[in-house]
Protein backbone atom coordinates (compact mmCIF):
# COMPACT_ATOMS: atom_id res chain seq x y z
CA UNK A 1 0.00 0.00 0.00
CA UNK A 2 3.06 2.29 -0.14
CA UNK A 3 1.88 5.61 -1.63
CA UNK A 4 5.25 7.32 -2.03
CA UNK A 5 5.33 8.37 1.60
CA UNK A 6 3.87 5.76 3.93
CA UNK A 7 2.09 2.43 3.74
CA UNK A 8 3.33 -1.14 3.46
CA UNK A 9 5.74 -2.99 1.23
CA UNK A 10 5.43 -6.79 1.16
CA UNK A 11 7.73 -9.50 -0.09
CA UNK A 12 6.00 -12.83 -0.66
CA UNK A 13 7.89 -16.09 -1.10
CA UNK A 14 6.02 -19.15 -2.32
CA UNK A 15 7.26 -22.56 -1.17
CA UNK A 16 6.23 -25.58 -3.22
CA UNK A 17 6.95 -29.22 -2.43
CA UNK A 18 7.33 -32.10 -4.88
CA UNK A 19 3.61 -32.86 -4.63
CA UNK A 20 2.90 -29.36 -5.80
CA UNK A 21 1.59 -28.20 -2.43
CA UNK A 22 2.43 -24.55 -2.00
CA UNK A 23 2.35 -22.03 0.77
CA UNK A 24 3.20 -18.38 0.74
CA UNK A 25 5.31 -16.69 3.35
CA UNK A 26 5.08 -12.89 3.47
CA UNK A 27 7.38 -10.36 5.04
CA UNK A 28 5.74 -6.94 5.50
CA UNK A 29 7.50 -3.63 6.00
CA UNK A 30 5.33 -0.88 7.47
CA UNK A 31 6.65 2.46 6.30
CA UNK A 32 5.95 5.10 8.94
CA UNK A 33 7.71 8.35 8.05
CA UNK A 34 9.56 9.70 11.08
CA UNK A 35 9.83 13.38 11.90
CA UNK A 36 12.69 15.44 10.48
CA UNK A 37 14.93 18.10 12.00
CA UNK A 38 15.70 21.59 10.76
CA UNK A 39 18.63 23.91 11.45
CA UNK A 40 18.44 26.22 14.45
CA UNK A 41 16.79 29.60 13.95
CA UNK A 42 19.26 32.41 13.35
CA UNK A 43 19.45 36.15 12.76
CA UNK A 44 21.54 39.29 12.69
CA UNK A 45 21.50 42.95 13.68
CA UNK A 46 21.13 45.71 11.08
CA UNK A 47 20.82 49.49 11.34
CA UNK A 48 18.01 50.07 8.83
CA UNK A 49 14.88 48.18 7.81
CA UNK A 50 16.03 48.27 4.17
CA UNK A 51 18.91 46.01 5.22
CA UNK A 52 16.47 43.39 6.55
CA UNK A 53 16.08 41.59 3.23
CA UNK A 54 14.56 38.15 2.84
CA UNK A 55 17.23 35.55 3.63
CA UNK A 56 17.86 32.37 1.70
CA UNK A 57 16.07 29.48 3.36
CA UNK A 58 18.37 26.64 4.44
CA UNK A 59 18.40 23.26 2.71
CA UNK A 60 16.31 20.78 4.68
CA UNK A 61 15.65 17.10 4.00
CA UNK A 62 13.01 14.79 5.37
CA UNK A 63 14.00 11.78 7.47
CA UNK A 64 14.58 9.76 4.31
CA UNK A 65 16.92 12.32 2.72
CA UNK A 66 14.42 13.88 0.31
CA UNK A 67 14.81 17.64 -0.17
CA UNK A 68 11.91 19.66 1.24
CA UNK A 69 10.75 22.90 -0.33
CA UNK A 70 9.74 25.55 2.22
CA UNK A 71 6.67 27.73 2.00
CA UNK A 72 7.06 31.32 0.87
CA UNK A 73 8.51 33.46 3.64
CA UNK A 74 6.01 35.08 5.98
CA UNK A 75 7.13 38.49 7.30
CA UNK A 76 6.54 39.43 10.90
CA UNK A 77 8.24 41.06 13.86
CA UNK A 78 7.94 44.11 16.06
CA UNK A 79 9.39 46.80 13.76
CA UNK A 80 7.69 50.11 14.70
CA UNK A 81 9.01 52.31 11.90
CA UNK A 82 12.28 52.97 13.72
CA UNK A 83 13.54 49.92 15.61
CA UNK A 84 12.40 46.44 16.55
CA UNK A 85 12.58 43.12 14.75
CA UNK A 86 11.76 41.82 11.29
CA UNK A 87 11.24 38.08 11.02
CA UNK A 88 11.02 35.79 8.02
CA UNK A 89 9.36 32.44 8.73
CA UNK A 90 9.68 29.49 6.35
CA UNK A 91 7.57 26.39 6.95
CA UNK A 92 8.83 22.94 5.92
CA UNK A 93 6.37 20.06 5.66
CA UNK A 94 7.09 16.46 4.70
CA UNK A 95 4.74 14.04 2.94
CA UNK A 96 3.49 12.64 6.25
CA UNK A 97 2.47 16.07 7.51
CA UNK A 98 5.37 16.65 9.91
CA UNK A 99 5.93 20.40 9.87
CA UNK A 100 8.51 22.79 11.31
CA UNK A 101 9.15 26.52 11.03
CA UNK A 102 12.57 28.04 10.46
CA UNK A 103 12.80 31.71 11.48
CA UNK A 104 15.39 34.32 10.58
CA UNK A 105 15.20 37.39 12.84
CA UNK A 106 16.72 40.77 12.07
CA UNK A 107 17.13 43.11 15.03
CA UNK A 108 16.88 46.68 13.73
CA UNK A 109 19.02 48.95 15.91
CA UNK A 110 19.12 52.50 14.54
CA UNK A 111 22.63 53.92 14.58
CA UNK A 112 23.52 57.51 15.42
CA UNK A 113 23.68 60.03 12.59
CA UNK A 114 26.38 62.53 11.73
CA UNK A 115 25.84 66.25 11.36
CA UNK A 116 27.24 68.57 8.73
CA UNK A 117 29.87 70.99 9.97
CA UNK A 118 28.63 74.12 11.73
CA UNK A 119 28.70 77.16 9.46
CA UNK A 120 28.74 80.91 9.65
CA UNK A 121 29.43 84.20 7.96
CA UNK A 122 30.65 87.68 8.76
CA UNK A 123 28.25 90.61 8.45
CA UNK A 124 28.67 94.36 8.96
CA UNK A 125 25.49 95.18 10.88
CA UNK A 126 22.99 93.43 13.15
CA UNK A 127 20.24 94.45 10.73
CA UNK A 128 21.62 91.80 8.33
CA UNK A 129 20.76 88.97 10.70
CA UNK A 130 18.37 86.48 9.13
CA UNK A 131 17.51 82.85 9.64
CA UNK A 132 20.19 80.91 7.73
CA UNK A 133 19.62 78.31 5.05
CA UNK A 134 19.64 74.99 6.83
CA UNK A 135 21.73 72.05 5.65
CA UNK A 136 20.11 68.77 4.64
CA UNK A 137 20.45 66.44 7.60
CA UNK A 138 19.74 62.72 7.24
CA UNK A 139 19.48 59.98 9.83
CA UNK A 140 21.68 56.87 9.56
CA UNK A 141 19.17 55.29 7.18
CA UNK A 142 18.99 58.23 4.78
CA UNK A 143 15.72 59.75 5.99
CA UNK A 144 15.71 63.57 5.92
CA UNK A 145 15.39 65.12 9.38
CA UNK A 146 13.83 68.47 10.17
CA UNK A 147 14.99 70.53 13.14
CA UNK A 148 12.89 70.27 16.28
CA UNK A 149 11.16 73.51 17.27
CA UNK A 150 12.47 77.02 16.77
CA UNK A 151 16.18 77.80 16.80
CA UNK A 152 17.86 79.03 19.93
CA UNK A 153 19.19 82.49 19.05
CA UNK A 154 21.86 84.07 21.22
CA UNK A 155 21.64 87.68 22.35
CA UNK A 156 22.55 90.34 19.80
CA UNK A 157 25.58 92.41 20.87
CA UNK A 158 25.29 96.20 20.98
CA UNK A 159 27.98 96.75 18.38
CA UNK A 160 30.22 93.81 17.46
CA UNK A 161 30.30 90.14 18.35
CA UNK A 162 28.72 86.81 17.53
CA UNK A 163 25.10 85.81 17.17
CA UNK A 164 24.38 82.09 16.96
CA UNK A 165 21.36 80.26 15.61
CA UNK A 166 21.29 76.74 17.05
CA UNK A 167 19.00 74.04 15.62
CA UNK A 168 18.43 70.64 17.21
CA UNK A 169 17.94 67.54 15.06
CA UNK A 170 16.62 64.30 16.56
CA UNK A 171 16.03 60.95 14.88
CA UNK A 172 13.32 58.41 15.70
CA UNK A 173 15.62 56.53 18.09
CA UNK A 174 16.32 59.66 20.14
CA UNK A 175 19.81 60.41 18.84
CA UNK A 176 20.11 64.20 18.96
CA UNK A 177 22.64 66.75 17.69
CA UNK A 178 22.82 70.52 17.35
CA UNK A 179 23.81 72.46 14.25
CA UNK A 180 24.93 76.06 14.77
CA UNK A 181 25.18 78.95 12.35
CA UNK A 182 27.28 81.84 13.66
CA UNK A 183 27.04 85.41 12.42
CA UNK A 184 30.10 87.44 13.29
CA UNK A 185 29.20 91.14 13.36
CA UNK A 186 32.24 93.23 12.53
Amino acid sequence: TYDGCEGTRTYTFTYTDCANHSHAWTYTYTIEREDFTIPANTGSTVACIDDATEPTAPSVTDNCGNALTPSAAVEGGTYDGCEGTRTYTFTYTDCEGNSHDWVYTYTIEREDFTMPENAGTTIACASQLAEPTLPEVKDACGNVLAPIGDPVISETPECEGDVTYTYTYTDCEGNSHDWTYTYTIT
